[in-house]
């Protein structure tokens, strides 16, 4: 596979890239969208969803939330959480389908060019990446516990 990826042409590869992100994101966009009707005919789950907060909330997110779609995929391990939001929410095709085509589209740029040499580099030579990945993982427990001491503080303040 690594061979005939990088036999392509650069326009190919990206294309190729844009596919696999739509079809993926697809799926788990109609996945969240059956769970979400199959969920809301259980009684409690329905009153909690027809409430009018959760109305608001879902109106919400159907008008700016599209926003949130293409820069997704400029992340990684948000993208299913964004996905699944926006499926559960109900946001309209019409608005999703511009937005997810926009996103893949970014994403197939990026895993296209430098993120599959990433890829590549760290299944040829781990201990090239691995400083780079254990440096991201350091970064992001320290961004999370800064925000839960925040957090705890500023519960403790409104005491």
């Amino acid at each position: 596979m690594q061979a005939w990826l990088e036999s392509l042409p650069l326009g190919a590869g990206i294309l190729f890239f844009w596919a696999v992100g739509i079809i993926r994101t697809t799926v788990v966009f109609a996945l969240g969208r059956a769970a979400t009707v199959g969920g809301r005919r259980i009684g409690p789950v329905r009153r909690v969803t027809d409430s009018p907060v959760c109305r608001r909330a879902e109106r919400l997110v159907n008008r700016w939330g599209v926003l949130a779609v293409p820069a997704c995929f400029l992340t990684v391990g948000l993208q299913t959480a964004v996905i699944l939001t926006t499926a559960v929410t109900g946001m309209p095709l019409r608005r999703w389908i511009p937005a997810m085509l926009v996103g893949t589209l970014i994403w197939g740029t990026v895993y296209g060019t430098v993120g599959l040499a990433v890829v590549w580099a760290w299944l040829e030579q781990p201990w090239v990446v691995a400083p780079v990945v254990v440096a991201l993982a350091v970064g992001v427990a320290a961004r999370a516990v800064h925000v839960r001491r925040r957090a705890r503080r500023a519960a403790l303040s409104e005491v």
